[in-house]
């Protein structure tokens, strides 16, 4: 039975964060998971528009470590995920990108079911002291949950705080189109990875992919590109995407779209530890992609250490973590 107040209570319900409530899980303690969202996964997200759905964040995830590829082949006995391809060019590379089942935030879901934690959807934090845990995970973007602590006077030490504050990110812009049929060009798989491409870096085909009922394509920008055109209109961005499109697919009939940016869309650097915990009345750890590379096992495994060190943090072993 969950307990009035829980051991350990974890901001944020993407990978960093259900993996997390997963291990804590593991550990025996009692979790609760705020998201400010109504569905788990972070930047492994969907979205529906006018019938059509779309993974428009992360769009697949590799294996590396043990640990995490037995668990991923777990969820895809289960049904919450499945090898997409092999690789995206004309020789596919053999190696496995995985995908949601029946969208990226699949895995997310999955892994929290697992944690039996309790999860509060659409429940923003604005002020730790609302929280009743003795320790904290804290797993949005590195600002984000800077400005958590700060606001809520459990401020890092100064040499974690400029760590901390040193974090940048790059920015993605994802265009969103349901289409009136699939557009000539599409290969098999339903993505087109664009590596010299100074504009477009990823095309998906949502139907393909097996995601969506209709046919519907996800556009991501490249870096350079969302930065330029971030405070421009959705319009402009549109006609600008469409534009770009027609070097790779043909036939695109466009009837609804949508564009989302992602201003957290992955670091610039990585910081070399983990995660980062400091002695607070609660103990706070935060953890994510920023802490072990912007990929989903990185932020995984950012989340299980998160978790290992909250768990430190209730015994009296836990401390400063940050490398000075």
């Amino acid at each position: 039975m969950t307990k009035a107040s829980p051991d350990i209570a974890i901001v944020g319900a993407g990978i960093a964060g259900a993996a997390a409530a997963y291990r804590l899980h593991q550990l025996g303690a009692d979790v609760e998971v705020h998201e400010t969202s109504s569905i788990p996964g972070g930047r492994m997200a969907s979205l529906e528009i006018a019938g059509a759905t779309f993974d428009h964040g992360a769009q697949f995830f590799t294996t590396r470590g043990t640990e995490f590829q037995n668990l991923v082949e777990e969820a895809a006995n289960s049904g919450a995920a499945r090898v997409w391809t092999h690789g995206f060019g004309d020789v596919p590379d053999g190696y496995q990108r995985w995908c949601g089942v029946p969208d990226m935030t699949a895995f997310a879901r999955w892994l929290l079911g697992k944690s039996e934690a309790t999860v509060r959807f659409d429940e923003a934090v604005t002020d730790l002291s609302q929280l009743t845990a003795q320790a904290i995970i804290l797993t949005p973007p590195v600002p984000v949950s800077l400005s958590l602590a700060i606001n809520s006077g459990l401020e890092p030490p100064s040499h974690v705080r400029k760590t901390l504050e040193a974090v940048d990110y790059k920015r993605t812009i994802a265009v969103l189109l349901v289409l009136n049929q699939t557009p000539l060009g599409t290969p098999a798989t339903g993505a087109i990875q664009l590596l010299d491409d100074p504009y477009l870096a990823f095309i998906s085909d949502n139907q393909a992919k097996g995601v969506s009922s209709l046919p519907a394509l996800t556009v991501h920008l490249t870096n350079e590109t969302s930065l330029e055109l971030w405070e421009e209109s959705d319009e402009t961005i549109i006609h600008f995407t469409l534009d770009k499109l027609k070097t790779h697919l043909s036939n695109v009939d466009v009837t609804s779209q949508a564009v989302t940016r992602w201003r957290y869309a992955g670091p610039v650097e990585v910081i070399p530890d983990l995660s980062i915990s400091w002695n607070s009345r609660p103990s706070l750890v935060i953890a994510g992609e920023t802490f072990n590379g912007p990929k989903v096992e990185g932020a995984f495994n950012s989340g299980i250490d998160a978790a290992n060190k909250a768990m430190a943090g209730l015994s009296g072993g836990g401390g400063e973590s940050c490398n000075e």
